[in-house]
């Protein structure tokens, strides 16, 4: 116990100078009451000693008493047990001594020298650092374990005082010095501290508080592992009394005891331990140390740390992590995760093959336009229900996304053990949906590819039945493609072909053809259309229909159409610096569907005007239905940021597929393209005909231009300019040629324009010619290609 020993010492002293004190009183020469008062000093001397150092001991101040420390302390006590047996020879102790025979016995009385002062101040200044450190003690303890610390203080106070008072007004005390006496009283106070106080019990209170009421388990195994010590809840969490364990081996007295005999024979510091009772079940992290001895194990402690709550928490973020929110079912982590190991399983057993299927809710985005995304998410959580019946036990579901679900199909061989499951899919993902009274029903497309041992990667497995999903949709929908030989060297050539353009894209192995574009009236080039050809070093300029897909579904149209971008200004820019005959013609250029939607498209193009310093109407913006329709708020917001900084914006493609007569209502147009598809049936197919008569009609009624691409021939020609069309673009009249070329058609343009405005002043009127559709649309406009060919410029 802490200062236990020195208390020892210090009652041994006090003991000392009682007895000698009492030899002193007893003895009846002066002589014999000089020696038995110098024995005294052998006790007195060490004494304030002794009860400093139990107290540094008590209050846990243990490394001050190192051994050079306490030498030192030691040095005036000892100098005055030298001076006290030697004060003959230097009366530094008492200057003289004589027998006081005033009072019924005779007593030594003496007065004192100088060391003697010395001894007195420097006892004194000890027992009072003790007794201050004690009041430290006591104000900094809790209040259940200051009685102990107050017990100390009043045993010492009371001698101290008594003989403090003695030497500074000895006459207010008997003639006696009854110090010694006044221990006795302090030693019963130091008994009663004992007993009743548990005056050194600082142990069992710290063992009670911090072990027996701690939450955490604390069980000690000797070194034959049985159990020498258990707390409370090391008692709760093996399940048995203390009484019962205590000297028990703890395998024979705890079953889930193998769960900790691996990690302990493996020498770990860390394991952990599940309890599962059946209703509930408990975690706990143990930490293991083992007990050494002068290098010779004793045996082991165990704490057990209760780690439940942040277990389930652990798992609730794990599920959340791998578990779709809506649905409930597995998200794509998950599912990659299972096809992972499905695909290390099948590569190590080739016999046991599997499939995975992507399917897609045909026309969701109408059930979320019309009925609303409440209706949507409804028919998601039935149709994923519907799928967890359809496919078996062992197979896997997840939710990709949006309304896309991914299928891992295990155990399946061959195209006859697909077929039913693909049907039952089917059949159950059509069955209608009732949302608030109404009836919501659709159908699915699915691509499917079956394993085999080409594929070692999970994500060539979803790339290939994303193909076949693909393939699905372009066949009409609510039907299944399974992914074939010729999809693969499809996927193949695709692959090939994005990191080929991925190369390009980092060399720049770009380069821009430009078309005129002639206004019917006047006869004179308008405005030109920028097309991108891909400088391949094996197949020259690749024509963008053998890219631009590719490049739009793999987001490489984002940076290709910036550098388009640049390459457009760049050329602007040189044209107005060399003053030729392109300087004042407009550029057109086409916008993908992600460029208006995903990018930043205002900022880039604000960018690249003020970088090359070319006028805002010089640049004009192509826009396909498509765009317009994945996110018609922001393509709109985009269209008028763009008309408001001057530029003009452009409809493309119209008159074809989904073409609506609405978005030339409701979004910020200055010209529309009829397609070059409406303009090669005309004029021989009266539908057409009178489609393109009204397109063109509404869009002058709304003060829009509209322009034909495409135009082959001269029947063409006349068909369209008859129509009113403002604008044609076409091989019949040039084709897409670099700068340098272009140059000189335009050149050649305006010389063949003037000579033909010289020649119309003597042959016909300028009127007469143009109502009778001939003589300023007379086919001279053709420079570069006499005969009309299939235009690559799409």
């Amino acid at each position: 116990m802490p200062g236990a020993l020195s208390f020892l010492v210090t009652n041994v002293l006090a003991a000392g100078w009682a007895i000698t004190t009492a030899f002193e009183l007893a003895s009846p020469t002066l002589s014999a009451k000089l020696m038995w008062d110098d024995a005294e000093f052998l006790f007195i001397a060490f004494l304030s000693v002794s009860v400093l150092t139990m107290v540094l001991d008590y209050t846990g101040r243990r490394p001050w008493i190192a051994p050079r420390n306490f030498l030192l302390l030691c040095v005036i006590p000892l100098l005055t047990v030298v001076f006290t047996w030697t004060n003959e020879q230097h009366l530094l102790m008492r200057t003289d001594a004589w027998l006081d025979t005033s009072g019924p016995y005779p007593r030594l009385a003496w007065s004192s020298g100088p060391w003697f002062l010395v001894h007195s101040a420097y006892s004194f200044l000890l027992l009072a650092t003790s007794l201050g450190l004690l009041v430290k003690a006591i104000a900094g303890s809790p209040a259940a374990h200051r009685r102990g610390p107050l017990v100390m203080l009043l045993g010492l106070l009371v001698p101290v005082l008594w003989n403090l008072l003695d030497l500074v007004h000895p006459q207010t005390l008997p003639a006696t010095d009854l110090t010694p006496a006044v221990f006795s009283v302090a030693g019963f106070i130091f008994a009663w501290g004992l007993f009743r106080s548990e005056l050194f019990a600082l142990v069992p209170i710290a063992r009670h508080t911090l072990v027996e009421s701690i939450s955490d388990g604390i069980l000690v195994l000797d070194g034959a592992g049985r159990i020498a010590d258990a707390n409370t809840a090391a008692c709760e969490i093996v399940g048995a009394p203390r009484e019962s364990l205590l000297g028990r081996p703890v395998e024979e007295v705890w079953e889930q005891w193998p769960q900790l005999a691996g990690p302990c024979s493996q020498g770990v510091s860390l394991a952990s331990l599940t309890l599962d009772s059946g209703n509930h079940w408990r975690k706990y992290e143990v930490k293991i140390t083992r007990l050494h001895r002068r290098e010779r194990l004793l045996g082991q402690l165990f704490v057990f740390r209760d780690v439940t709550e942040r277990a389930v928490m652990e798992e609730n973020l794990r599920v959340q992590a791998l578990t779709d929110g809506l649905t409930g079912l597995g998200n794509r982590t998950m599912f990659m995760n299972k096809l992972g190991e499905a695909l290390r399983q099948a590569q190590r057993h080739p016999e046991r093959s599997f499939a995975v299927a992507i399917l897609d809710l045909d026309h969701f985005k109408q059930i979320n336009d019309t009925v609303g995304h409440l209706a949507g998410d409804v028919l998601l959580q039935h149709v994923a229900d519907r799928l967890t019946h359809a496919i078996r036990e062992i197979d896997t579901l997840a939710r990709l996304g949006g309304d896309e679900f991914m299928v891992l199909l295990d155990g399946i061989d061959d195209r006859e053990d697909l077929i039913p499951v693909l049907d039952r899919i089917q059949r159950e993902v059509q069955r209608p949906t009732l949302f608030h009274g109404q009836e919501i029903s659709t159908t699915t497309s699915m691509g499917v590819v079956i394993w085999d041992p080409s594929y070692l990667d999970p994500e060539d497995l979803l790339r290939a039945a994303d193909t076949a999903l693909y393939q699905a949709k372009e066949a009409g929908r609510d039907c299944y493609r399974l992914f074939d030989e010729q999809m693969h060297r499809s996927v193949l050539v695709a692959t090939r072909v994005e990191t080929e353009l991925r190369a390009a894209l980092g060399r720049q192995d770009f380069c821009l053809l430009y078309q005129p574009i002639v206004d019917v009236t006047t006869g004179q080039v308008c405005s030109l259309e920028a097309f991108v050809r891909w400088k391949d070093a094996k197949r020259g300029l690749v024509p963008p229909g053998d890219f631009l897909e590719l490049a739009e579904n793999t987001g490489l149209i984002v940076p290709l159409g910036e550098l388009i971008l640049d390459l457009v200004c760049r050329q602007v820019k040189h044209w107005r610096g060399h003053d030729t005959p392109a300087a004042s013609l407009g550029v057109s250029l086409n916008l993908s569907p992600r460029q208006l939607l995903e990018t930043d498209l205002v900022g880039a193009v604000l960018a690249h005007i003020a970088e090359w310093r070319i006028p805002p109407g010089g640049l004009i913006f192509e826009v396909t239905e498509n765009a317009l329709l994945k996110n018609p708020a922001k393509a709109r917001r985009t269209m008028a940021e763009l008309c408001s900084m001057g530029m003009h914006v452009c409809l493309d493609d119209f008159g074809v597929g989904f073409s609506s007569l609405q978005h030339l209502t409701t979004f910020p147009l200055h010209e529309v393209k009829l397609d070059r598809t409406l303009v090669a049936r005309l004029p021989h197919s009266p539908a057409d005909l009178e489609m393109a008569r009204s397109v063109i009609n509404l869009a002058h009624s709304l003060g829009l231009t509209v322009t034909a691409e495409g135009v082959e021939n001269g029947v063409q020609w006349r068909t369209l300019s008859d129509l009113g069309c403002d604008h044609l673009q076409g091989y019949y009249l040039c084709p897409p040629s670099l700068p340098a070329e272009l140059a000189r058609v335009l050149e050649e343009w305006d010389q063949r324009l003037g000579t033909e405005t010289v020649r119309r002043k003597t042959d016909l009127p300028l009127k007469d010619a143009a109502e009778s559709g001939r003589g300023l649309r007379r086919p001279w406009l053709k420079l570069v290609h006499e005969r009309p060919g299939p235009d690559p410029s799409a």
